[in-house]
């Protein structure tokens, strides 16, 4: 670092963070990892439109109904959180490893604005790839079927709303991971299919310690209770999942934020 780049003053938090965010979202959508992410959040799409051509004789749910199966299940209860986990954990260490870090360190910018850029970059990758997959889900298993598509649009503005904030908290969990061990994947994974996927089906109090019981609490739509119903043990009202998982996820930020702004990064050239 040159004495005249020492010299220069820290830009403001917001503008360079907003510089960031654009440099990073550039390497983040076009990698390898987002196709293949898209393809997996596409499935329910691919196999809606299969079960459209080919339906099955004596279907028990309608389009809807089955609808709210894929989205409290595939997308909220499972791949949301890994999708955030891929994304979420790798954030400092892909710039690292392209050496995007290197720049940002080097330029008259606070770490603060780094990670928040970094941050918003995730997010809009993340959003990115799953709402047109949800919309595109709600339609091709909603539209034309026997409760028509306008009977779960208000539902649908709810979802994309709970698809987000599960994002926001699992990704601000796991860019906490990302910072703080240096091979976050594997507690990551333990983290979701040992903690989030048996302790929020456990009777009593249990639940309330798990992010995934209040994120799948949000989807009100469900079928019957005598099916989906009783994978899940506890439902929360929607402003007390909303608080939780909101605060959960700034909490987690701010602690990823305060441990990246005192982390020592080797800075090659």
């Amino acid at each position: 670092m040159t004495t005249e780049e020492q010299a220069l003053p820290t830009r403001p938090l917001w503008p360079a963070a907003k510089d960031v965010f654009f440099i990073s979202i550039e390497r983040m959508l076009p990698r390898p990892r987002s196709f293949w992410v898209l393809a997996l959040l596409a499935l329910p799409v691919f196999f809606g439109i299969l079960l459209r051509i080919y339906p099955p004789k004596g279907l028990p749910l309608t389009g809807f109904e089955l609808y709210g199966i894929v989205i409290a299940l595939f997308f909220i209860r499972n791949l949301l959180p890994l999708v955030a986990l891929l994304f979420g954990s790798a954030m400092i260490s892909d710039a690292v490893d392209s050496r995007t870090l290197t720049y940002f360190l080097t330029r008259p910018i606070s770490r603060l604005s780094i990670f928040l850029g970094e941050f918003m970059a995730y997010l809009v990758t993340v959003l990115t790839l799953t709402l047109p997959c949800v919309v595109l889900t709600y339609l091709v298993l909603c539209v034309g079927t026997p409760q028509g598509a306008g009977f779960g649009a208000t539902d649908l503005v709810q979802d994309l709303g709970a698809c987000a904030l599960t994002l926001f908290t699992y990704g601000g969990v796991f860019a906490l991971l990302g910072v703080s061990l240096k091979r976050p994947l594997i507690p990551g994974l333990l983290f979701l299919f040992v903690w989030e996927g048996f302790v929020a089906n456990f009777p009593g109090d249990a639940p309330n310690y798990t992010l995934t019981a209040y994120a799948r609490s949000l989807i009100r739509h469900r079928p019957s209770e005598e099916g989906l119903a009783e994978l899940f043990s506890k439902f929360f009202p929607v402003g007390e999942s909303v608080l939780v998982l909101g605060i959960a996820g700034v909490v987690s930020l701010a602690l990823a934020a305060w441990i990246f702004s005192r982390r020592e990064y080797v800075i090659s050239s």
